[in-house]
């Protein structure tokens, strides 16, 4: 076999799976877009009590702040500590093996952890404190391991040169390393939002009720979300699934709005650090 025809075979080996997730990416958006007539913007912004949607596209939000809020910091610190400060050897594998499994964790199974632990015996009850605690679990991993990958791409000159300065390796780290890293950070993140955005098993026990007047006041109060009421709607009353693809679409556009602000920060620490280009 001639290197010209071994090329053609890895491209093509490449290029079907691009081309079928592409296909099924635009098939999920062909189906999901039937329902954007069942859309305007008296339903996205009237309440829920009324036949609109507006709690549930703020609860959903808030759900989805609140974990990242949570997950966001905790995950870097982690991932920060597993790069520059954790040692080789037993501790540190028992640690990866750890977020591996966290990862592989099936949702339902997170959310009853997170039903047992945060809203019995923590006593939080059914609210958006309960609900950000659980869907930052499943948050954690993506967003230890992205930022794991991010900082292992930083030049290592960059904190030697800060180290022969004088200055303290934590500062070098928070100051060289961390903003150098920032566009995989960010990136990270939004991947684990995109990954809790539509998750119900979740947040079924945990924070989410099928109708409420207005939005919640405290951390201590329940919410509605879409993914909990197209749930509701499809498993519990039957609806058609049809006739919740208004409301799938619009979950849709909140997580592409969010990966769209990834890329607008992501562009922004590019432009002033040449070395990503």
């Amino acid at each position: 076999m001639t290197e010209t025809t071994k090329e053609r075979v890895v491209f093509f080996a490449l290029g079907v799976p691009m081309v079928m997730c592409l296909i099924v990416f635009f098939w999920i958006l062909a189906i999901l877009s039937s329902g954007a007539g069942t859309l305007n913007l008296e339903i996205l912004t009237t309440s829920a009590l009324q036949g609109g949607l507006f709690e549930m596209i703020v609860g959903t939000i808030y759900l989805l702040l609140g974990a990242a809020g949570i997950a966001g910091p905790i995950g870097i610190l982690a991932a920060v500590y597993l790069v520059e400060y954790a040692p080789s050897g037993k501790f540190t594998r028992v640690i990866d093996q750890a977020i591996n499994n966290l990862a592989g964790v099936p949702s339902i199974v997170i959310g009853l952890f997170g039903f047992v632990f945060f809203t019995t015996q923590l006593g939080l009850g059914r609210s958006l404190a309960a609900g950000w605690l659980t869907l930052s679990l499943m948050m954690l991993p993506i967003v230890i391991r992205g930022t794991e990958e991010a900082l292992k791409l930083v030049p290592p000159d960059f904190q030697e040169a800060s180290l022969a300065l004088g200055t303290t390796k934590w500062r070098a780290i928070t100051e060289t390393t961390l903003p150098a890293a920032a566009p995989g950070i960010v990136t990270s993140v939004i991947l684990g939002i995109a990954r809790v955005a539509g998750e119900t098993a979740a947040i079924l026990f945990t924070s989410c009720v099928l109708i409420t007047r207005g939005l919640p006041k405290s951390p201590f109060e329940p919410v509605m979300a879409l993914a909990y009421n197209m749930f509701v709607r499809i498993v519990a009353i039957g609806d058609p699934a049809e006739s919740v693809f208004g409301i799938a679409l619009v979950l849709f556009l909140i997580v592409a709005v969010f990966a769209i602000i990834a890329i607008i920060i992501r562009t922004y620490y590019r432009r002033r650090q040449p070395w990503l280009r």
